[in-house]
C-alpha cells in the first residue's frame, strides 16, 4: 500500500477556500468544526491571524 502522505495531492480550490476563511479571521478549529457539521453555526469574536502560518507573507 502506497503511503498517503507521499501520495497526497492538495486541491487548489480547497487551499484557496481554506487561506480566504484564514483572512476573514476564521481559525482552523472553526473551519474543522464547519467541515464536520456545516449546519451548526458557532458564534464569537474574530480570532487572531497573528503568528498564523497559513496566512505568512
Amino acid at each position: 500500500m502506497v503511503n498517503q502522505l507521499e501520495s497526497e495531492e492538495f486541491d487548489a480550490e480547497w487551499i484557496h477556500l481554506i487561506v480566504s476563511a484564514r483572512k476573514m479571521g476564521l481559525t482552523m478549529e472553526d473551519i474543522r468544526a464547519f467541515l464536520r457539521n456545516p449546519f451548526t453555526i458557532k458564534k464569537h469574536g474574530m480570532g487572531s491571524n497573528e503568528n498564523d502560518p497559513c496566512l505568512s507573507t
